[in-house]
């Protein structure tokens, strides 16, 4: 489990959230969101997800709409400012913890319901990924009508887009406009 870089389960919990409540769940006619959808969401990210209440919820959407706000900034400054509004909102008690995955931080304090836990980890993951690569390693996808977001994990540090799928699309769309720009024809 790492908790302290920009690759940290709170950087891909962030992306999965943003997702999938800003895009994947943003229309009024998306089907209420249950318990079960939310603990696979986040499951893959080291949370405790039996701990997630229905109660939690509505709490960890608006909070997805907030961690957006970080990933859309156009400029840095803008990013630190609402990165640092997310800290602001959430309270760490950093401690040192064994329970079978090694030693490691936990930032949330003991006993903390699980919805504040999602908070602290997201709010932290983001903090270090901006501290550590600025702007350049996440954002919203770069494909056309595609509102999702990312962060990169690369090594090379060039991603743009949210899956292999959009920067295909993307790459064949291109490529079909210099054919199309190259033999002078409009479709």
């Amino acid at each position: 489990m790492d908790v302290n870089g920009y690759r940290s389960d709170g950087v891909g919990a962030a992306v999965a959230l943003v997702n999938f409540w800003t895009v994947d769940n943003a229309s009024p006619d998306a089907p209420p969101v249950t318990v079960e959808a939310l603990r696979a969401l986040l499951a893959p990210f080291s949370f405790l997800t039996r701990d997630l209440r229905a109660a939690e919820v509505a709490p960890l959407a608006a909070w997805s709409t907030e961690l957006r706000g970080v990933f859309a900034a156009d400029d840095l400054e803008t990013a630190v400012g609402l990165a640092n509004g997310l800290l602001e909102q959430v309270t760490m008690r950093p401690r040192l913890v064994d329970h079978g995955y090694g030693l490691h931080v936990h930032y949330a304090p003991s006993g903390v319901p699980f919805a504040e836990r999602v908070r602290i980890n997201t709010a932290i993951g983001m903090a270090n990924l901006l501290a550590d690569y600025g702007i350049e390693r996440s954002g919203v996808c770069a494909a056309d009508r595609c509102e999702r977001v990312y962060a990169d994990t690369s090594r090379n540090g060039r991603r743009r887009y949210c899956s292999e799928a959009c920067a295909n699309r993307a790459n064949v769309a291109a490529h079909r406009a210099r054919k199309r720009a190259a033999s002078g024809t409009e479709d």
